[in-house]
């Protein structure tokens, strides 16, 4: 199973031996991005086709088709100001080595 799931991402065995887990995470999150786009590309023409059918009573959008794991649920990042106290703090740490 191992094997065959290296082999859809495109790593061979040792390889994935050879990587370290952020690495792996990134190689398989990178994967699954592609394979959703895919995905995304097909239900955009299915929505693009029902649209344009002339049978369609209202119209649809992708992700009312189907929805998909990462595309349709982009995280909100949250940025918060650091205090300028903070920020004069590390720039003192980075200085001083």
């Amino acid at each position: 199973m191992v094997k065959a799931m290296c082999s859809e991402m495109g790593l061979k065995y040792e390889e994935m031996l050879n990587c370290t887990w952020l690495e792996f995470d990134y190689l398989q999150t990178g994967h699954n991005r592609r394979v959703e786009r895919g995905w995304d590309y097909t239900r955009h023409l299915i929505a693009s086709m029902y649209n344009s059918s002339g049978f369609a009573k209202q119209k649809v959008k992708a992700d009312d088709i189907f929805k998909l794991q990462t595309l349709d649920n982009k995280p909100v990042k949250e940025f918060r100001k650091v205090p300028k106290d903070k920020v004069n703090e590390l720039l003192k740490v980075m200085e001083n080595g």
